[in-house]
């Protein structure tokens, strides 16, 4: 993690803001309860099915937690994604009921987003000190454009960087750019 702070510091400064990150992630959860019921009912008109569902990932140290989203994507293969649950995915409020993940300090706000079994399962050594933090609801390679695929090892070195670079500071960066960039886009579409 970033060189700023001493290694004993600097863990006392990332488990302090873990903390708050819980307590925050509370009140936001409780804040947008009405947006995840809309979320749930306009799933579940658009899509006919179950809306909430929970995938196993792989968190802090390795082990793993079972994660909750909405569901954008029809279970049955081969049916097209309705517009409005692309547009769930595209500013990501499908992922707001990871806010519950972060409230059990199975997640962060900010970190690297949470990998299957099946990837961590690849990686290389260099890449599993990706697992030596919370993975988080937000990160700096959402940031990019939305378009803009990156290849799995570039997701995993820009994670790394973060890690390696991590303070209080870059967080509150990448949760505004994040804020500000789900607005941009809500602003686009009205």
């Amino acid at each position: 993690m970033g060189m700023r702070l001493n290694k004993s510091l600097q863990q006392l400064v990332l488990v302090f803001c873990y903390a708050v990150g819980r307590v925050v992630a509370l009140l936001i959860l409780v804040l947008l309860l009405p947006v995840l019921v809309a979320l749930y009912i306009a799933s579940w008109i658009t899509l006919g099915e179950q809306p909430f569902f929970s995938q196993q990932r792989v968190g802090l140290n390795g082990r793993l937690f079972r994660v909750y989203k909405v569901r954008t994507v029809p279970s049955q293969e081969g049916l097209p994604i309705p517009k409005l649950c692309q547009s769930f995915r595209l500013i990501h409020v499908d992922e707001l009921p990871q806010l519950l993940n972060i409230v059990l300090g199975q997640m962060a706000i900010v970190g690297p987003r949470p990998h299957v079994p099946e990837h961590v399962a690849q990686y290389l050594p260099w890449q599993r000190n990706r697992l030596k933090v919370k993975p988080g609801l937000t990160c700096i390679r959402q940031l990019l454009s939305p378009k803009q695929k990156l290849q799995f090892n570039q997701h995993l070195e820009l994670d790394i960087k973060y890690i390696d670079t991590w303070n209080p500071r870059l967080d509150l960066q990448i949760l505004w750019q994040s804020v500000k960039m789900g607005a941009l886009y809500n602003s686009w579409t009205q």
